[in-house]
């Protein structure tokens, strides 16, 4: 059963979305900080991350585009949590079918 694998109460979106963005704003003039919540939202559930950067596009554009993923992208090495997709170089150039066939998904 799914007894103590999800939390006790249900939240509406409209009560996440309240609760997010309460989180996001907590982090005032850090946006590198409210950057790597949203990342960790994401990966958590896809749809309330977007569902979040639909109502509040103005606020979290700076956050989620430039100039804060300018930023992040310098710090990357510091703050890589986790793989976030493939890696293509231009060396890889002939090898994306075997490249392709190592990504752990098989749809």
């Amino acid at each position: 059963g799914l007894r103590g694998l999800i939390p006790p109460a249900h939240l509406t979106m409209e009560q996440q979305l309240h609760k997010i963005m309460a989180t996001v704003r907590s982090y005032e003039d850090d946006d590198l900080g409210k950057h790597a919540f949203l990342q960790d939202l994401n990966d958590r559930n896809a749809t309330l991350f977007h569902r979040v950067l639909v109502r509040h596009m103005e606020e979290l554009a700076p956050i989620v585009y430039t100039p804060t993923v300018g930023r992040a992208c310098q710090l990357f090495a510091a703050s890589y949590r986790r793989p976030r997709g493939m890696y293509f170089t231009s060396e890889d150039v002939g090898h994306m079918s075997a490249m392709a066939a190592n990504w752990p998904a098989k749809d």
